[in-house]
């Protein structure tokens, strides 16, 4: 997840720079430069990175990359490539040179033949500065629609009738920023109508949603963007929807809002339904107002695919096992039932290739649960039974079922089924 300095300098104009063609119509003494840029973005890209930091140490620069699976560190030693083409990116997005203030710009670069959108973040540190490197949607392009996520068909129907209530709160929950921030655009472009007003808080660099009311945020916001924000909410919308994560005091505005008259659609870090339900209380809102206010919950789990060209068939390890006999339990004395959940089941696993970068896995895949509250779960927030609210809403959950339709398909191991459901003694 992305970390945007307390206090950046304010840009003189957020709209990203295009350096698409740097690599093509620069001058002969820039071409390393860029080419540097490029080759660590590439990484990245290969690692399934969305941010990159750049710290400097008294004898090399630490270059790490993290993503949602795992977070990586390489030590240079010869720094200078590195920080020239830093250097060069700077210049191209500020003209003016403040090294002794924090920084903030946006860039489009091509990486692989695909134009991707940047935020750079540069602050003085006691060893110099430092960078972070973070890759956002790209503006320029169409938000996704609710169709458009991955939804199976219950869990739009689900979504829909959630969305149809004239008041409430809807939930939209993961570990990364940028699908949270997807998923609350796409649900945005639903709620359009004649009759709904709807306001949209976001990044600074983001996509038109059309005939919705923006507001460009930064996380956490300074003191006008709050005040500009909760000017804009007491306009009497319909719909309010939060693409960028809010900090806790307006968070617990727009749970109130829910509570009474308008449609919230908040964006939260968490990679549960009980996660989420805690974190809200975390927030000093009152279980009865949650179990008033509360209509659905969207998770996004993002998971590993193994590589097609180094998969090879696997046998479950005891951690495989004992995953399987949770989520897909075979019946005393039933032989079709063994011959339906084994003989038919193809389980992978991969070694790594030239092609994967010696990873073992290539690319990635979305999966959802969307819950619903239930009457039973409201009476128990209504009675401030916490156990018991969170294991009603964990029953709900539709990820072990998914995951492990995947694991016999030999689309992911087993052992990403076991990371992503936190089950013990997993193994990677």
């Amino acid at each position: 997840m992305s970390r945007p300095l307390p206090s950046p300098a304010p840009a003189a104009d957020i709209a990203p720079v295009d350096l698409t063609t740097a690599m093509s119509v620069c001058p002969v003494e820039e071409r390393a430069c860029w080419d540097t840029l490029g080759n660590v973005l590439h990484e990245a890209e290969g690692r399934d990175a969305f941010e990159i930091h750049f710290e400097p140490e008294s004898d090399c620069l630490r270059v790490r990359f993290r993503s949602l699976f795992e977070f990586t560190e390489i030590r240079l030693e010869d720094s200078t490539p590195y920080l020239d083409a830093l250097a060069r990116l700077q210049g191209s997005l500020w003209h003016a040179d403040n090294s002794d203030t924090a920084r903030r710009g946006w860039f489009n670069f091509t990486v692989s033949n695909t134009t991707c959108l940047y935020q750079l973040d540069v602050v003085r540190s006691s060893k110099g500065a430092t960078y972070l490197l973070t890759h956002l949607d790209d503006s320029r392009q169409q938000p996704a629609r609710l169709e458009d996520l991955g939804l199976n068909r219950v869990q739009l129907s689900t979504l829909k009738e959630a969305l149809q209530q004239r008041n409430g709160l809807i939930v939209v929950a993961g570990e990364l920023s940028q699908a949270r921030r997807r998923i609350s655009r796409a649900i945005a472009q639903s709620l359009v109508a004649p009759d709904m007003k709807i306001i949209v808080a976001d990044t600074l660099v983001h996509p038109v949603i059309p005939r919705t009311t923006q507001l460009g945020m930064d996380f956490p916001a300074d003191s006008s963007q709050q005040d500009t924000w909760n000017a804009m909410c007491r306009l009497g919308a319909d719909a309010i929807v939060t693409a960028q994560t809010l900090e806790d005091t307006a968070a617990r505005r727009l749970i109130n809002q829910a509570a009474e008259q308008t449609l919230v659609v908040n964006s939260i870090a968490a990679d549960s339904a009980a996660g989420c339900i805690g974190r809200l209380l975390g927030l000093g809102i009152r279980s009865e107002t949650l179990a008033h206010c509360l209509t659905a919950i969207v998770l996004q789990h993002r998971v590993r695919c193994l590589c097609p060209y180094c998969r090879v068939p696997a046998s479950p390890d005891d951690a495989g096992t004992a995953w399987l006999a949770r989520y897909s339990p075979i019946q005393s004395g039933n032989i079709n039932d063994w011959l339906r959940h084994r003989m038919r089941s193809s389980f992978s696993s991969s070694e790594g290739c030239d092609r994967c970068n010696g990873t073992g896995h290539r690319n990635w895949l979305d999966i959802f649960d969307v819950i619903s509250i239930t009457s039973e779960l409201r009476d128990a927030l209504y009675d401030a039974d916490y156990r018991y609210a969170f294991s009603l809403v964990e029953q709900q959950r539709s990820l072990g079922r998914s995951l492990l339709k995947l694991a016999q398909e030999g689309i992911i191991s087993l052992s990403e089924a076991t990371r992503l459901t936190g089950e013990p003694g997993q193994t990677e």
